[in-house]
């Protein structure tokens, strides 16, 4: 077992004797949520700050309406403020899967 940095959402693992390491997220079973510093802007503008979240903040929006990179940053600064604390505040997969009104990483341009 590879050491993890503080930040990192993979489990690594190194056989003894081989260049190639193998990573496990364990994002179900062991979430990270809690030291995760991922954000994602989705193909069409939108502001994620978890990916199990429904939450989304159009980023492209405040743009198109002359926002300055200070209202971006109150923008941006809100948004992580609201973020839950694990899965997106759905409590497990079973959760996630009921809420059903979050788009996956295949929808959002990931």
């Amino acid at each position: 077992r590879l050491v993890d940095g503080e930040n990192d959402t993979t489990k690594w693992w190194q056989a003894a004797g081989h260049k190639g390491r193998l990573g496990f997220i364990t994002s179900m079973t062991e979430h990270f949520c809690g030291t995760c510093n991922r954000v994602r802007i989705t193909a069409d503008g939108q502001l994620k700050v978890c990916l199990f979240g429904s939450a989304e903040v159009s980023l492209r929006d405040a743009m198109r309406e002359g926002a300055s990179d200070t209202d971006l940053g109150l923008i941006v600064s809100a948004a992580l403020q609201k973020k839950k604390f694990a899965l997106g505040g759905h409590g497990n997969a079973e959760g996630i899967k009921k809420a059903n009104n979050n788009r996956p990483m295949t929808l959002i341009g990931g």
